[in-house]
């Protein structure tokens, strides 16, 4: 059984990387027909917010400082000060005029604002403003991240430049489509996200029925810490924005960080009540810690704002989890409670899966892990068939 399986995970390896340098050697017309491509070069620079768009290009000094982005440089750090600015340019490979796409994914982004350069004057026209914190209906299309139509001409060019600015982090992949081709990924984008919040919505109630068939109180802080995943998931899909506030943008930012760290108080307490009701003080402190952690990161739009909030998010969900974590590894192999390796390893799905869903969305790559989040799910509902008589009071 075990060779087969390594036959077969040569044989897929063998043929991802075959579709691979076939696309590669592919000319860029039959790619742009199939699916949307990494623009391959982007020049950045980080300047002061307040600079506008003429004022860089006709400054040709400040003009001359792009850069190009350093190989596997997903995300960048900015603060509220700073403008991130990207510059490409587009080719036309068709011999007819071309409406081309381009599509920038990273979501969290406040503002965006797409310019296209006209060098020999010099000045920049601007195409079109997005953002997170503009209402989801100003969408030039209803896909995940945001878009901007250009013009080419037969076997022309163009040259784009992107202002985008946030207080914390930022992502610098930009990707080309043609219409087609961008609506029906994010049909297929749209189709893998619902997919995976049904099942998440399904598993909550699956909790929350075997919570009351086993009159255990400790599932109902694990259907909790799910149901507040499903809003982080949601949120930073861009479902919850486009389904439940489309006009109140100014909510995303907030309600991140309070869905998260519900989802760390909601673990926190389904660790003590499950794990921790025989254990020392010392363990109940520490539970405490990473209560308070959660808390502060729920209360954190009050006080905090831009890079500190961002590092709050940070701090609180690694000190959370990581108190979470190794505390029930280590009471399911030091202790005799029946239950303990069962609670061990549904809040070490727990943690994983909130792990992976800031991972997948939050550095911009990562398709895989939407695979990997729904077979934690699938494990986690699978844990919660145990025998009766394992069942804590």
């Amino acid at each position: 059984m075990l060779l087969w399986l390594r036959r077969f995970t040569c044989l897929l390896l063998a043929m991802v990387f075959s579709q691979q340098s076939y696309a590669i050697e592919q000319p860029l017309a039959e790619q742009l027909l199939q699916r949307s491509i990494v623009v391959p070069k982007v020049q950045y620079q980080i300047t002061a917010v307040e600079l506008s768009a003429e004022e860089l290009v006709r400054d040709r000094a400040l003009f001359h400082q792009f850069n190009d982005l350093p190989a596997g440089k997903a995300t960048l750090r900015v603060t509220a000060q700073q403008a991130l600015w990207l510059l490409v340019q587009l080719n036309n490979p068709f011999p007819e005029t071309w409406q081309a796409w381009l599509h920038y994914p990273f979501l969290p982004a406040d503002r965006l604002s797409f310019y296209q350069l006209q060098p020999e004057i010099p000045s920049a026209q601007l195409l079109g403003k997005t953002g997170s914190l503009l209402p989801y209906s100003e969408r030039a299309l209803p896909v995940r991240g945001y878009v901007q139509s250009v013009s080419l001409e037969a076997n022309g060019n163009a040259t784009l430049l992107l202002k985008i600015q946030d207080a914390s982090l930022l992502g610098t992949e930009l990707r080309l489509a043609s219409l087609p081709t961008l609506l029906a990924e994010a049909q297929q984008q749209l189709l893998e996200d619902a997919l995976l919040s049904g099942v998440l919505l399904l598993l909550v109630l699956t909790i929350l029925y075997c919570s009351w068939l086993q009159r255990n109180t400790a599932l109902c802080f694990l259907a909790g810490f799910y149901l507040s995943f499903a809003l982080v998931l949601g949120i930073l899909n861009g479902l919850a924005f486009n389904q439940l506030w489309p006009f109140y943008p100014e909510l995303n930012p907030v309600i991140l960080y309070i869905a998260v760290g519900s989802c760390l108080l909601c673990l926190t307490l389904f660790s003590r009540r499950s794990l921790l009701q025989y254990a020392g003080s010392r363990a109940r402190q520490l539970n405490m810690l990473a209560a308070a952690a959660a808390l502060l990161l729920i209360f954190s739009p009050l006080f905090a704002s831009g890079p500190l909030k961002l590092q709050l998010l940070f701090v609180s969900v690694s000190v959370a989890l990581s108190i979470i974590i190794i505390q029930a590894i280590y009471i399911s192999l030091t202790t005799e409670l029946k239950a303990a390796p069962r609670y061990a390893l549904q809040a070490t799905l727990g943690t994983f899966c909130l792990l992976f869903v800031q991972t997948r969305y939050l550095s911009g790559f990562a398709e895989w892990l939407n695979l990997a989040i729904f077979l934690l799910f699938v494990s986690s509902a699978l844990l919660l068939q145990p025998a009766r008589s394992q069942h804590l009071n």
